[in-house]
């Protein structure tokens, strides 16, 4: 019987400890909305001006003052053009209308716009061909937000799909949480930094660049801390030296219960351990925990392993961190399974995904371990088998989460 120290902790129990558990930085930062692009709103965003800021035209056509009680089917062109960017001073009368585009103020009177196609003139008169009166094509003040109005709640991550809204509405400095240092260690007396691999016995370090990647692709300043072997004394004095100089640490390796796994040892000794050991597939020595008032999460040193911890785990966690609002999930959906499958219950496990976008059929990587780079460049998402799902059969639906989700 396994120790309880040594129990796995389900993974939704993992997500409901660390929203409890983790607590967001509170500086905050002012920002361009040039620069704002996955910044996390510590203030509320209000509509400074209305949008439309006046009533302008959706179309090119005729804009006219419909007599709705007249009989005839026609209306009177006055002269001119109403072009956007240009104040008109024009009134118009019943039956009256006049030539606009597209953007351009619509002048007073006008009770909707019809397009030119619609029509056909006959000197200083245009007749109607076929009616189009369901649209007035009056693009109205204010109809999409006004001022005061608000636009995105404070704790919302900044989309690249809000900068037309922060724009439009006035709003070119930003508040946000100031972005989270992120101090990085990777351990491992057998990595690489050096391209040239001389000995037999080293192996390149494959966690450092995509870590890295995957941080900044999410908000993140990075501080890379260095490589500490398998050294705890020169683990303990990296991560002291840098206590004040970074938010959170980031480790990779180290993490399981073997003689030179000193991450967890260092943390079981001198931290707070807010959780260890959780059952996931891949990625079961996944380790958080707080020292002082800094958090660290360690990874597992296996590159998929890694890889699957920090989209999953690592993400939202730091997302809570950084001052999101919500815990990040990240989108995914149902699709045919082109395969077998039959694993443990009790743990949830990630398999490595390739999607046929053609037929909407999902396949997995035939091999499992965590050590092969090239099944992340061979797929395009994951597919996620909850602790209860013990058996999958061909043609049975699956969870695939595509990665551009979790960016």
């Amino acid at each position: 019987m396994s120790s309880p120290k040594f129990k796995l902790t389900p993974l939704n129990k993992l997500f409901s400890i660390l929203k409890v558990e983790l607590k967001a930085v509170s500086e905050e930062s002012l920002v361009s909305v040039e620069n704002c692009v996955n910044g996390i709103l510590s203030k509320d965003i209000f509509a400074k001006y209305d949008n439309p800021p006046f009533d302008n035209s959706a179309i090119d056509g005729f804009a006219l003052n419909e007599d709705f009680k007249a009989t005839n089917r026609y209306f009177f062109l006055l002269n001119g053009l109403l072009k956007p960017g240009v104040d008109s001073h024009l009134i118009l009368k019943k039956n009256e209308g006049v030539k606009i585009l597209t953007g351009a103020p619509v002048p007073v009177g006008a009770t909707r716009i019809i397009f030119k196609e619609n029509t056909t003139e006959d000197g200083e008169k245009v007749y109607f061909l076929r009616d189009d009166e369901k649209e007035n094509n009056i693009r109205k003040k204010g109809e999409d937000f006004k001022k005061g109005d608000l636009l995105l709640k404070k704790g919302n991550r900044i989309k690249i799909t809000d900068l037309a809204t922060l724009i439009g509405s006035g709003n070119s400095l930003l508040s946000i949480v100031k972005p989270l240092n992120v101090g990085v260690i990777t351990t491992g007396n057998e990595l690489s930094q050096n391209p040239e691999r001389k000995s037999r016995s080293l192996i390149f370090d494959t966690n450092l660049v995509p870590l890295r990647t995957l941080l900044k692709s999410w908000g993140h300043s990075v501080c890379e801390i260095g490589s500490v072997g398998d050294n705890l004394d020169l683990l303990r004095s990296k991560i002291f030296d840098n206590l004040e100089n970074v938010d959170v640490f980031v480790t990779t390796g180290g993490v399981s219960t073997g003689q030179e796994d000193f991450v967890s040892q260092f943390l079981n000794s001198e931290g707070q351990v807010i959780n260890w050991r959780i059952a996931i597939k891949p990625g079961r020595p996944f380790i958080c925990a707080k020292l002082g008032t800094k958090y660290v999460f360690g990874l597992p040193g296996n590159p998929v392993a890694a890889f699957i911890c920090a989209l999953i785990i690592l993400r939202p966690s730091l997302g809570r961190v950084g001052g999101e609002k919500t815990w990040f999930k990240p989108f995914s959906f149902k699709a045919k399974a082109n395969f077998e499958k039959h694993k443990r219950s009790g743990r949830t496990e990630y398999l490595r995904a390739k999607l046929n976008q053609e037929d909407g059929v999902v396949s997995i990587y035939p091999f499992e371990g965590s050590g092969r780079l090239s099944s992340l460049s061979w797929s395009n998402g994951i597919i996620e088998l909850n602790e209860s799902k013990q058996k999958i059969e061909k043609g049975d639906l699956v969870d695939f989460i595509p990665y551009e989700s979790f960016f």
